[in-house]
């Protein structure tokens, strides 16, 4: 019986304790209260790193695959490039067939109308023709080794721009220097306890997301650059192709007058 006294005093507080209680302000009842609000803050910043660390995963894969995309077209560009240069080198040769075309077919003429007709041609007017004939071929050959050139030069640019865009290196997700130190990491964590892992992937999550938008801009500049030069290109090469099919309008003229 008296051990059920001292049982029941040991649960009900006396008037006096609960006056001590008021005096200070403490209560056992407020310290597991606060227990449960620290457990309760603690999940709620593992649920907020962990949907973090889910959101900077997922941005990740989807900019590593448009850095995948970017480099594609930007091979794509210097395979574009290739094939115009090509292309312009084709439309030179053309070119300059189109103007033997033009001399050939004019000769002929002069010789179809030398067959009915007798004349004795001035000999200094001979030499002053052959003589224009030379400077015309120099001229041309020069020509065709400057276009020759600047197409060679235009190829080597081409690959330089493409190399440049797209060999970027990202900083190491190990590089000691790109890790948090211990005072960045007490920002986030609340025990000493706590795994750093979550905190060191969101970390190096961030700094290669950071590296792979700076070489998409790189490689947007190089998309700009590239795509410039090939409309001068296609320019150049359209007005290579006008300048050939007067040539050959010229040339089939001289073909038609031959009686």
């Amino acid at each position: 019986m008296n051990d059920f006294k001292k049982y029941q005093s040991n649960r009900v507080d006396s008037p006096s304790r609960q006056a001590a209680y008021e005096q200070t302000g403490y209560n056992p009842q407020n310290e597991e209260s606060d227990d449960d609000d620290i457990d309760m803050i603690k999940n709620r910043i593992v649920e907020v790193k962990q949907d973090s660390l889910a959101s900077t995963r997922n941005a990740l894969a989807k900019i590593k695959k448009t850095e995948t995309v970017a480099v594609k077209t930007m091979d794509t560009l210097g395979q574009q490039s290739a094939q115009l240069n090509r292309i312009d080198k084709t439309v030179d040769v053309t070119n300059v067939r189109a103007d033997e075309s033009i001399e050939k077919t004019s000769n002929l003429r002069t010789l179809n109308k030398s067959i009915f007709s007798f004349s004795f041609g001035n000999p200094f007017n001979s030499k002053k023709k052959r003589q224009a004939e030379l400077d015309k071929a120099k001229q041309a050959q020069e020509h065709s080794i400057q276009e020759a050139e600047r197409i060679r030069n235009q190829n080597y640019e081409s690959k330089k721009r493409i190399e440049n865009s797209t060999s970027y290196k990202s900083g190491s997700r190990y590089d000691s220097s790109r890790q948090l130190t211990k005072e960045e990491r007490e920002k986030y964590t609340y025990d000493e306890d706590e795994d750093p892992e979550i905190e060191n992937e969101i970390n190096d999550n961030l700094n290669e997301i950071s590296d792979v938008v700076g070489g998409l801009k790189k490689m947007a500049l190089g998309m700009g650059q590239e795509i410039e030069t090939q409309n001068a290109q296609l320019n150049r090469i359209q007005n290579k192709t006008d300048d050939t099919s007067a040539k050959i309008a010229i040339s089939q003229h001289h073909l038609r007058k031959i009686k």
